[in-house]
């Protein structure tokens, strides 16, 4: 088991790395750094087995390329979401809504994140069903997060609802030392 939450720990420093790497793309297009005439033209990429040609038209404005940035970030956090629960299944950590651990409870959060990012990753909707129709707090180090997941039931799922990314990196790096421990044991 060792390996596989080595493993498992390496994937969401990986998966993590490319959120930033989104986030700061995000920022670096809303500042308006990469131009429609720059970035939009044809491009070749040449491959091993073949090649891929990418016409232009497709981010002839900056609105274009910050709605596609936009969309990176909604993904690449979507990949943190199924990299973290999968790093707490390996580790044997089950989501349970009624915990009093608080690790356990963020264990939890990471499940229904997930279950939101499964219906979606472009437009996640809030999917909460039998036990988990509860209010769960959790104390992200002294700061608590409470969430209502029967209001938030089909709902569109919005950062802000957890703390924005502040919050999300806050849990990344709560649920790594928790694994850290699992690992050291």
């Amino acid at each position: 088991m060792t390996v596989r939450i080595h493993e498992a720990m390496e994937d969401v420093e990986i998966g993590f790395r490319q959120l930033e790497f989104a986030i700061k793309l995000l920022s670096y297009c809303e500042l308006d750094n990469i131009k429609p005439a720059d970035f939009d033209t044809d491009h070749l990429v040449m491959l091993e087995g073949g090649s891929l040609r990418f016409q232009s038209g497709n981010f002839s404005t900056a609105d274009d390329i910050n709605r596609a940035a936009s969309v990176a970030v909604l993904l690449a956090f979507s990949g943190t979401v199924l990299i973290l629960d999968k790093a707490f299944e390996v580790a044997g950590i089950k989501p349970d809504p009624a915990a009093l651990d608080n690790i356990v409870r963020l264990r939890t959060l990471v499940y229904m994140l997930r279950c939101a990012q499964a219906h979606g990753p472009a437009d996640p909707q809030w999917e909460v069903r039998g036990k988990y129709i509860c209010t769960l707090n959790i104390d992200l180090d002294g700061i608590v997060v409470p969430l209502d997941l029967a209001a938030l039931n089909g709902q569109p799922f919005i950062i802000d609802q957890i703390g924005g990314y502040q919050n999300w990196y806050r849990i990344r790096n709560m649920a790594v030392r928790a694994l850290s421990l699992v690992r050291a044991a």
